[in-house]
């Protein structure tokens, strides 16, 4: 069990300021914190905190710049808040004791939801303990609020430093950033009209299996995934979590594992210059599943720079694009790549590339005479030092179903020929300094 905390977190980014807008967002702030208690203490930085006083503090909001950098902590008997003022820009973390957030939680939303729409860049209100499940890696912090047994069972990885952690890009709320925006599944979350030149906006707005999605002022979206912050972990609203972080693709668009969720996508993502394309994969019924499950596909192309927005949906089955979009036509070959680095496994990467090699290889693809009669490409891009100790010893014994041929002199690199019934796919390890990024490719290997 987990020693709860009890407390609602409130977290926000602000841009595009003024001086006296930003001034006045920080008063505003103040007020907030005013109201729903009695601040004790106000703390600059890592200074030592001292009583708080507000008339130092008013002091200090009038004379802010746009070139301050500092934070700001004030704790009271409604909770603790902090804020970091950057540069012409605000960053806001509010915890609130549950009893006090409650009963005020009109305000606070009234509040919350007029600073989204005036400034903000992303926010989202979430039960504290659910963030620190979902965000919590090193294992010493987690034995804080979580028992042993517990911790053991949930995945691990390595960090940079080769310690071993808690692999959070498996959880639901874990939070990751792409492009400056905050990429999570939880209670309540705001999204600005930044968020749109990365997930077009018709996808959040038909998202499926969520409690409520409302449209504030200045095309702000805010999306609510279950009634009660504090029964984030009821099986129902788990899966919704779940669900919500899929149909968006957060793990397809950023991870910090080395290897990614390792999870068939409900999504994927493609950018050229000012152009996102999407495609979703859904069910007969129009409902969100796995893309080789898949029978109803929606694809997007939104180009921000001309406001251009196009959609089609159709009914059908994969061809061998949906998996190999790079098409060598004179060499009869098609590719597609994955940029790994297995150093952060405990496995050496042993199954990812299991995950991914099956991704590639155990499609179904009738008729589709392309696939039939040209070879298809798997590119692995990994460290150098991965590539002299690849798991392929252990890759055959978990691949025991797929026939496995080294092709010598082909390539300086590791190459295999794989087989599985009707199904080949060659995979090739390159080390990072040879990868070619998609826009400069022009042909297959």
């Amino acid at each position: 069990m987990m020693k709860t905390q009890k407390k609602i977190y409130m977290v926000a980014q602000y841009i595009d300021y003024h001086l006296d807008e930003l001034q006045t967002s920080i008063a505003d702030w103040m007020i907030l914190i005013r109201v729903l208690s009695e601040p004790a203490t106000f703390q600059i930085n890592q200074e030592n905190a001292r009583k708080f006083d507000v008339e130092e503090v008013i002091s200090r909001i009038e004379h802010v710049s746009m070139e301050d950098d500092f934070w700001w902590r004030i704790t009271g008997d409604a909770g603790e808040f902090q804020v970091h003022v950057y540069k012409g820009t605000l960053f806001f973390r509010n915890l609130f004791f549950d009893e006090v957030f409650f009963q005020n939680e009109p305000m606070i939303f009234d509040y919350f939801d007029h600073r989204m729409s005036e400034h903000g860049l992303y926010g989202y209100l979430r039960s504290y303990d659910e963030y620190l499940y979902s965000n919590t890696s090193r294992l010493e912090d987690r034995a804080i609020f979580e028992e042993e047994e517990i911790t053991e069972k949930l995945p691990k990885m390595y960090n940079r430093h080769q310690r071993l952690i808690v692999d959070c890009n498996q959880l639901a709320g874990y939070d990751t950033f792409f492009k400056g925006l905050c990429l999570t599944s939880c209670w309540k979350m705001y999204f600005s009209k930044y968020y749109y030149n990365v997930i077009p906006r018709p996808i959040l707005e038909e998202v499926q299996q969520v409690e409520e999605i409302e449209t504030l002022e200045n095309d702000v979206m805010k999306i609510s995934l279950y009634k009660n912050p504090n029964n984030w972990q009821h099986e129902a609203n788990q899966k919704s979590q779940r669900l919500f972080r899929d149909q968006i693709g957060v793990d397809g668009l950023a991870w910090s594992n080395g290897v990614g969720i390792l999870r068939e996508p409900f999504i994927e993502y493609a950018f050229t210059d000012n152009i996102v394309h999407t495609v979703q994969y859904q069910n007969q019924q129009g409902q969100p599943i796995e893309k080789k499950k898949a029978t109803h596909f929606v694809t997007r192309t939104f180009d921000f720079l001309h406001d251009d927005y196009r959609e089609q949906r159709m009914f059908g089955t994969l061809n061998s694009q949906a998996f190999f979009p790079w098409v060598d036509d004179a060499g009869r070959k098609m590719m597609n790549y994955r940029v790994l680095n297995p150093s952060l496994t405990l496995d050496e990467g042993a199954s990812a590339y299991e995950f991914y090699i099956r991704e590639f290889l155990e499609v179904e693809l009738e008729d589709d005479k392309e696939y039939e009669h040209y070879t298809s490409v798997l590119r692995f891009y990994v460290p150098k030092h991965n590539i002299q100790k690849l798991p392929i010893e252990e890759l055959k014994q978990r691949l025991e179903d797929v026939s496995f041929t080294e092709l010598k002199n082909k390539t300086e690199y590791p190459s295999y020929d794989l087989k599985k019934g009707k199904n080949h796919l060659r995979i090739i390890f390159f080390d990072y300094e040879q990868l070619d990024f998609l826009h400069k490719v022009n042909r297959a290997e």
